[in-house]
């Protein structure tokens, strides 16, 4: 796995060609924090002032899982109600997707099964990673929940913070597993 901590690493990281190419989303209520989790990860910094996510932003960013290098195109999506129309386009493709929710936001917790079902009908059967964000602030919703939750949906669960850095990089990481599992030897 690639932690590319230092400037050296992320630029040998970039410049490695990718064996591997796949494109995940970043799905969850408005305001959980997915923006942030994805600047953190990509760019190595958290910015407390984003302007709220219209349609989708797009990142790119390679990483080394074992001696492959996979090549992730980032979409982070809007999580107001009104651009869900628009975000099913943005899901195709997908190989994997980022649940978050926020750890300190209950009705973010209580959305989560929308959120499954929004995006497995546009992408099947896809790895997920459940992210309870901001473990920074006060919680809300208990760790236990978000395992069950987890558990209840066979999918991998783990608390991160976007401000601190805990647990963003092992959370992409963890998912590129997953997609290049599923993924195989092919390349896309």
């Amino acid at each position: 796995m690639c932690s590319a901590d230092t400037f050296t690493e992320k630029e040998a990281a970039q410049k490695r060609p990718w064996t591997h190419i796949a494109k995940v989303t970043v799905i969850g209520n408005a305001e959980v924090g997915k923006t942030s989790l994805v600047v953190r990860y990509v760019e190595g910094y958290f910015n407390p002032k984003y302007l709220m996510t219209i349609g989708s932003n797009f990142f790119v960013k390679d990483i080394e899982i074992g001696d492959r290098v996979l090549r992730f195109q980032l979409w982070d999506t809007a999580g107001q109600e009104r651009f869900g129309p628009i975000r099913k386009v943005f899901y195709r493709g997908s190989k994997g997707a980022l649940l978050v929710y926020d750890r300190a936001n209950p009705v973010s917790f209580e959305r989560l099964s929308f959120w499954i079902e929004e995006i497995r009908k546009v992408c099947g059967d896809i790895p997920l990673i459940l992210v309870g964000n901001k473990a920074d602030l006060p919680v809300k919703v208990a760790p236990e929940k978000g395992e069950q939750f987890a558990k209840e949906h066979n999918i991998p669960f783990m608390e991160s913070s976007a401000k601190t850095g805990l647990n963003v990089g092992h959370a992409f990481e963890r998912l590129g597993q997953l997609v290049l599992s599923k993924l195989g030897t092919s390349t896309s």
